[in-house]
């Protein structure tokens, strides 16, 4: 088969594209050809399809003087002609079978569904976010979780600015909305596949096409994390054996990896570590709060804090290997979460807020703990009671291993997809 992938880019940028890189090597070693649909991006990996690639959307233009620049982004960025005028040609090029659609929403834009249906084609979406009924994507609104456009009134984005507190951004973003639930291209998806049990009940008890909706957890694969735990288990025969003194003294920390927005609750983990000062925490990640916290930090005197910055992939599943345990104080409705399976298929604990698909892996006191969202208090105890019992931890671990492998599977994954797809 010819499967068209289409996501808003062809290069790393997040969880999305650890699932879209997974799927496309997963199609592949069954034998089938992956054809991209994205944006032009010198990060781009290469393809022989990059030419059909709609040209780059910068949404910094927005908040330049041009005004006719920005209504011009807007517009594309609510349904873009070039991204259909594109996939046609792709498709008088290319006979696809199967299209699987991932993040194109404010890029490509829902208009390509119209085009893949017209000419046949299946089309299953995997659902990476909330955009569909939620404008500001995350249900955050000014820090808080919002559901007021329940039903589609989507003009509550407007009046509570919950697009990045802007009334243009809202206004925009609430237009998508409305724009796309008019034209019902929604309608033109064969399965919806979710990949959490939370997100599935969400957009069910929104009556999001509930009658397609399917909820198919991840794959993933384990081979870069088998590699990591490998190469540790040598560096420590080698140490213990006297060749090497690689490893030098074996510091106890814990470690967050993840973007610094408020929606990841960093503040909430730092606030956390004002209680537990001779803890030492690696924070992996960047993002526009970094050097907000990295202030409070220094408020604080929290000398225990180490900001990593960004880190290679290697990189961070080391550090994640050599903590104690990975704090995940998500304050939004978390999709899945990579690293969170990173962290547990490493096979180490994960204290984790109890919010969106976060307790469908952080089983509590088995592989890890929960608290509430936000709760610096429940948080610091935590850490201070998993980190003062080894024996914890290492229980708690092995379950995490056992139990994100059996969760988030590559066999049970596809196959759950070719019962979706025949001939796939």
């Amino acid at each position: 088969m010819n499967i068209l992938l289409a996501n808003w880019t062809w290069y790393p940028s997040g969880g999305d594209w650890t699932y879209v890189e997974h799927i496309s090597s997963l199609y592949q070693e069954h034998g089938h050809t992956v054809v991209p649909f994205s944006m032009t991006d010198g990060r781009n990996f290469k393809s022989p399809y990059s030419k059909y690639f709609i040209n780059h959307i910068d949404y910094k233009k927005l908040n330049k003087k041009s005004i006719t620049a920005g209504l011009r982004v807007v517009k594309t960025s609510i349904y873009s002609n070039e991204a259909k005028q594109n996939l046609e040609k792709l498709l008088d090029t290319i006979k696809i079978d199967l299209a699987h659609i991932n993040v194109i929403h404010h890029y490509i834009t829902p208009v390509i569904l119209k085009t893949l249906k017209d000419r046949g084609i299946p089309i299953i979406w995997t659902l990476h976010e909330y955009t569909p009924i939620c404008p500001e994507s995350t249900f955050i609104s000014h820090g808080k979780v919002c559901e007021k456009c329940f039903g589609g009134a989507f003009y509550n984005c407007i009046t509570n600015k919950c697009k990045k507190g802007s009334l243009p951004a809202s206004i925009v973003a609430a237009t998508e909305n409305y724009v796309h639930r008019y034209l019902n291209y929604y309608q033109y998806v064969d399965y919806y596949l979710c990949p959490s049990v939370f997100l599935y009940q969400k957009f069910k008890s929104f009556n999001f096409f509930p009658e397609k909706l399917v909820q198919l957890y991840h794959g993933y694969n384990y081979t870069e994390i088998e590699n990591t735990l490998q190469q540790i288990t040598q560096n420590q025969y080698r140490m213990e054996a006297g060749l090497s003194k690689e490893l030098g003294s074996q510091e106890r920390y814990i470690v967050f990896v993840g973007r610094l927005e408020q929606i990841k609750g960093t503040h909430t983990l730092l606030a956390a570590m004002i209680d537990n000062p001779t803890i030492r925490v690696k924070i992996i990640g960047t993002g526009t709060q970094e050097d907000e916290l990295r202030a409070y930090t220094r408020i604080h005197n929290l000398v225990n804090v180490v900001f990593m910055g960004k880190q290679s992939k290697q990189q961070t599943l080391e550090a994640i290997a050599g903590a104690e345990f990975l704090i995940c104080p998500s304050e939004w409705y978390e999709v899945l979460g990579f690293t969170a399976v990173e962290a547990m298929a490493l096979g180490k604990p994960v204290i984790g807020s109890a919010i969106g698909a976060i307790p469908e892996m952080v089983i509590h006191n088995q592989t890890g703990m929960l608290f509430e969202p936000g709760n610096a208090q429940q948080l610091a105890a935590a850490i201070s009671l998993l980190f003062a019992d080894p024996d914890m931890i290492q229980r708690m671990g092995d379950n995490a291993k056992t139990h994100i492998h059996q969760l988030i599977n590559t066999r049970k994954h596809y196959s759950r997809l070719q019962e979706l797809v025949p001939g796939l």
